[in-house]
């Protein structure tokens, strides 16, 4: 499986996701993967490399005050759903150097999150897990 994964500075990085920019943002990392397959014929080693489907996953860290926004935006459209329910675009604007460059995360689905806090903590970090169906790179 071959793989590109993006790790982005969050202070100096803008997130827009349901319409709104997340300031409780902590962290973001986001993949592509692509099935590599091994094609043998005469001989021990394989004559050519085959590409099979593609796979997009990623997380997002943020504040428990985002994610309560997220749930209620999402509650507020249908009362019925939960964060895991809905589909939504990401939106990842950051700079390289003097050079704005954003990404865009196409169809993006929650696939867990868990919540929880240790004595001491002075906030809430949830980490929400996704899939994602395509990623449109500097556009």
């Amino acid at each position: 499986v071959s793989q590109s994964r993006y790790t982005i500075d969050t202070q100096s990085v803008k997130v827009n996701i349901l319409g709104r920019t997340i300031l409780g943002i902590k962290g973001v990392s986001y993949n592509r993967k692509t099935e590599k397959t091994a094609l043998y014929g005469r001989g021990a080693k394989p004559l050519a490399l085959q590409s099979g489907n593609k796979q997009f996953e990623g997380a997002i860290t943020l504040l428990q005050s985002e994610v309560n926004a997220m749930v209620d935006a999402v509650k507020a459209a249908n009362p019925l759903q939960d964060l895991t329910d809905v589909a939504f675009d990401i939106v990842i604007a950051y700079g390289e150097g003097n050079i704005a460059k954003t990404d865009v995360l196409i169809g993006c689905e929650i696939e867990e999150y868990e919540k929880g806090m240790e004595q001491n903590d002075p906030n809430m970090e949830i980490e929400l897990k996704f899939k994602y169906l395509d990623l449109q790179e500097n556009v």
